[in-house]
């Protein structure tokens, strides 16, 4: 599951990003619950930085 992990943060990063873009309003909620799933998949040490990303 290692390898997996920075293809998961790049994931991570990329919908974060479009979710900040978003204006329409049912893209924004797909947005939001594909991220909850991608945060949820990450190993638990990685929560955290995942959490860090998306505040900054």
């Amino acid at each position: 599951m290692a390898a997996q992990s920075p293809e998961l943060l790049e994931d991570l990063q990329r919908y974060r990003r479009l979710h900040a873009e978003a204006t329409d309003a049912l893209a924004v909620r797909l947005l939001q619950d594909i991220i909850a799933k991608l945060e949820a998949s990450l190993p638990t040490e990685q929560h955290d930085t995942g959490m860090k990303a998306h505040d900054g």
